[in-house]
């Protein structure tokens, strides 16, 4: 009796062209979220150093900070934001500062209240400034549109809108997002000290930055695993080739 031949066995090549594929997808995956993450960060964040101590003890001299790019976005009470020093509206200087925003268009910005800052008659309970400087003096001023008070945390070392006026909303440069690098960034603290005394507008909190870094290394560990594969998938397919060919063929 005879039997039909056996079907010819598919190439090793042929066999490793799907894995091949599929490994060159996750490194192009790899490339793709990394870019991502390297482009926003790169677009959107800048690393600044804090050079002086106004911002005291929330920031420290020397300080590394993460700076979102404003481009417009709507400032609140409570942000630490960077500003152009000549966006005071009557009296600027030239460079740049980081301050914290106590009032936004509209209000009154007073002090003080039993010892407080107070904005549109309520008093504000601040533990981030330095202690001992809640009431230097007494002042009062009313916030134009288009323009938010800055002062800085240190009260007692600060040159800021209780001197220079407000800051017009154009020379707010950015929000200070987080220390350290945009790669081990420690985010600030969340301010609640103006919507505990009832106003509206809570502080900004970027939500981007820490998922930016996992971008970027989600895409490193795709790209090398993509790699890695593709390089055993060569290689294991020159192996069986190389045995394919050392088999004598059947007669």
């Amino acid at each position: 009796m005879s039997f039909p031949p056996a079907p010819p066995e598919s190439s090793p090549r042929r066999r490793s062209w799907p894995m091949v594929l599929v490994m060159v997808a996750l490194m192009v995956l790899g490339v793709g979220a990394g870019l991502y993450g390297v482009v926003r960060l790169t677009v959107g964040y800048q690393a600044y150093v804090q050079t002086s101590e106004n911002m005291s003890p929330t920031l420290q001299p020397d300080e590394r900070l993460v700076v979102r790019r404003a481009n417009g976005g709507e400032v609140h009470r409570g942000d630490v934001v960077v500003i152009e020093g000549g966006a005071y509206a009557t009296d600027g200087h030239p460079g740049v500062s980081v301050v914290r925003v106590v009032g936004v268009a509209g209000d009154t910005v007073a002090c003080c209240t039993d010892e407080h800052l107070s904005v549109n008659g309520k008093p504000i309970t601040e533990p981030y400034i330095t202690p001992g400087y809640e009431g230097l003096f007494e002042f009062s001023a009313k916030v134009p549109e288009g323009t938010v008070f800055v002062e800085g945390d240190n009260r007692g070392n600060s040159d800021d809108s209780r001197f220079r006026s407000p800051v017009q909303l154009s020379g707010v440069t950015g929000f200070v997002v987080a220390t350290g690098t945009v790669i081990t960034p420690d985010s600030l603290p969340a301010v609640t000290a103006f919507t505990d005394a009832g106003l509206q507008g809570a502080p900004f909190t970027d939500s981007i930055l820490p998922t930016l870094r996992w971008w970027i290394v989600g895409g490193f560990v795709l790209f090398v695993a993509g790699f890695t594969g593709l390089i055993v998938t060569l290689v294991r397919s020159a192996g069986r080739r190389r045995k394919a060919a050392a088999v004598p063929p059947a007669h």
